[in-house]
């Protein structure tokens, strides 16, 4: 194939599989050859518009979701973490004892006057006793308490506050071996199965023992089941929080109580707690793409200060944690392994208030970037709720031992059935079906395909040949006529 760059692109017209070319040869006068350029150069650009918008599409959504099985079986599914939290948050029994344990405390103050102002922490007050909060930091200072600790005294404790549980058949007498005291955004509570809990009365750790419960059996008939009571008659005047209904917070088991699914349970009513779990996994393809195009994280793949691996629901707590340090220059005294000198003190409730209260102007993408788990187990519930009047006309009664007030509350957690939903994200185009899409692109609008591509290379090559062989025969025949001459 022999001939100039001008011959070269004759024949690649007139024999190549690009279809428009070869009429500017076919049909060479001038209205013939203006529209097939212009037909040319339109297909041309639409081609090249398509596959900028096809690129677009696979960079702004380059994952989705699907349901992969709404019926895969459940085999070692844990149970969810179920938080409680009663709204008896400051106890008369607690302050008494706590007045007993300080150096001069009658004498320094009124416990019952300032102690109210600690629900500041996690309830919006508007108004507070700076001076009382003031002398209450400098007695507990002088008696060497730390504030997570006091929080952690001044509430119904969990043995009086959980009166029975039941799992598996088994009765627990106040829960015991179930549920453990936690610190949380919503003050002192009781959470079972789960990874952290309030160590040693001293600060919120992780237990790397924790060995978790897993899901036996399904449906009303074998719950888990909590009865408690909040003992009003205990609770210091204008304490009671929530109107007295107790908050109920379902996470993960390796997540800290969050209040992402929570609900509020009235006094005296027997409520029924129906649990879905749905767990979202990713493909192959998708663990290959980066983080920025999958917008989730793996647990591995980022750590978290205080909480260590990744979980979207622990990155939003911290984005409030970080908040308020940096409006009140201290950390909120639920963080996990807080530092007793970096924890708010009382003389900071305040500004924690005012911080809350503006809180929407920290939470930005810039200050809070937190994509959504790649691996996950998400649990939701459904509440259905009755009073307890009828108890006493059950066919079976188990809780004829107990007393019950107005205060009591029975709840039953369990799953309606051993299914759950199995989600997989996965990549919406792979490189197959990209291939496939521009292939489909450049067909429609050019008529060419990958041997197109490969005449293109080929006929490049020759033109670069032919060049470099004219050079070479022009230089041979000047140096033969040097030689001549």
């Amino acid at each position: 194939m022999e001939g100039n760059f001008r011959n070269l692109f004759r024949k690649f017209c007139l024999e190549g599989s690009f279809i428009g070319l070869k009429y500017f040869y076919i049909y060479p006068d001038f209205v013939s050859r203006c529209f097939w350029m212009v037909n040319t150069v339109l297909t041309l650009g639409l081609s090249w518009t398509l596959v900028y918008l096809l690129y677009n599409r696979f960079n702004d959504r380059p994952t989705r979701i699907t349901i992969e099985n709404q019926y895969e079986m459940m085999k070692n599914m844990p149970y969810p973490s179920i938080t409680i939290c009663s709204p008896n948050q400051i106890t008369i029994s607690s302050m008494k004892h706590f007045n007993k344990t300080l150096v001069d405390g009658d004498i320094t103050f009124d416990l019952e006057r300032v102690l109210p102002q600690l629900l500041g922490f996690y309830v919006p007050l508007q108004v507070w006793d700076a001076p009382g909060l003031e002398q209450l930091q400098k007695v507990i200072n002088l008696n060497r308490y730390t504030v997570p600790e006091v929080i952690n005294l001044m509430p119904q404790r969990c043995d009086r506050f959980l009166k029975l549980c039941i799992l598996q058949r088994k009765s627990y007498p106040h829960c015991r071996g179930l549920f453990r005291p936690i610190l949380t955004t919503n003050g002192h509570c009781c959470i079972f199965n789960n990874i952290y809990y309030f160590e040693n009365k001293r600060r919120n750790e992780k237990d790397f023992n924790f060995l978790n419960w897993k899901v036996k059996s399904f449906g009303p008939m074998e719950p888990l089941t909590v009865v408690t009571d909040y003992e009003p008659d205990d609770a210091l005047d204008g304490t009671i929080v929530n109107a007295g209904s107790i908050r109920i917070m379902i996470n993960d088991m390796y997540e800290f109580p969050a209040d992402e699914e929570t609900k509020l349970v009235h006094p005296y009513t027997e409520s029924f707690h129906i649990i879905h779990v749905s767990y979202t996994y990713c493909s192959e393809d998708v663990r290959a793409l980066p983080s920025s195009s999958r917008n989730c994280f793996f647990n591995d793949e980022q750590h978290l200060p205080f909480f260590g691996d990744y979980r979207n629901s622990d990155c939003d707590q911290l984005c409030y944690v970080k908040a308020v340090e940096a409006a009140c220059d201290c950390m909120l005294y639920y963080v996990p392994y807080v530092k007793a000198q970096r924890a708010c003190n009382f003389t900071s409730i305040s500004c924690i208030v005012k911080a809350k209260l503006h809180i929407f102007k920290w939470l930005t993408s810039e200050n809070c970037d937190c994509p959504r788990d790649c691996d996950s187990r998400r649990y939701t519930t459904d509440m259905t709720v009755g009073n307890l009047d009828a108890l006493p006309y059950v066919m079976t009664n188990s809780f004829t031992d107990l007393k019950l007030n107005k205060s009591s509350s029975i709840m039953h957690f369990y799953f309606p059935n051993p299914v759950y939903v199995k989600q997989k994200q996965e990549t919406v185009m792979s490189l197959i079906s990209i291939t496939s899409n521009l292939g489909g692109v450049f067909g429609l609008c050019l008529g060419c395909s990958s041997i197109s591509i490969l005449e293109i290379l080929f006929y490049i090559y020759k033109t670069i040949k032919n060049s470099i062989s004219r050079k070479s025969k022009q230089l041979q025949l000047e140096r033969e006529v040097f030689y001549y001459n």
